[in-house]
């Protein structure tokens, strides 16, 4: 194995939309209560562990968790009615465009995805019009 082989996309990418139950910040008005933020996570066969990739208000989060703290954590976020897609990363031209850096942004590159969603709906709906699928 050469050192390029070792940073590739994960093949396999899920997609968390989570909300809140209520509206803390202005931006938060221009979206449903349910789909205010989105954060992506995979799974590195090699290394073991889950790696969360989650761009927020504070910043850019990355964690790398074992099954067992990405079972709760998932668990947790169902709990509060956060949804997931899984979606098959594929190598294709994704739109030149990127202004911002903020969570949809963020995760549609991560995932290789081609879309010009700004909100966490609107790159929920596009997953689902490219294939992704509900995960259980």
């Amino acid at each position: 194995m050469n050192a390029a082989d070792m940073i590739t996309p994960s093949p396999t990418w899920y997609v968390m939309f989570s909300g809140d139950t209520k509206r803390r910040n202005l931006i938060d008005w221009i979206s449903p209560l349910d789909f205010l933020h989105v954060n992506t996570f995979c799974y590195d066969a090699r290394a073991g562990r889950w790696l969360i990739y989650d761009v927020n208000r504070g910043g850019v989060a990355l964690k790398a968790a074992t099954s067992e703290e990405m079972d709760m954590w998932i668990g947790a976020m169902r709990s509060v009615g956060a949804r997931i897609l899984k979606v098959e990363w594929k190598e294709r031209q994704r739109i030149p465009l990127q202004i911002g850096m903020w969570c949809v942004v963020a995760v549609r590159y991560a995932i290789g995805c081609k879309s010009l969603a700004i909100r966490p709906i609107g790159l929920y709906r596009d997953l689902l019009k490219q294939g992704a699928q509900a995960f259980p």
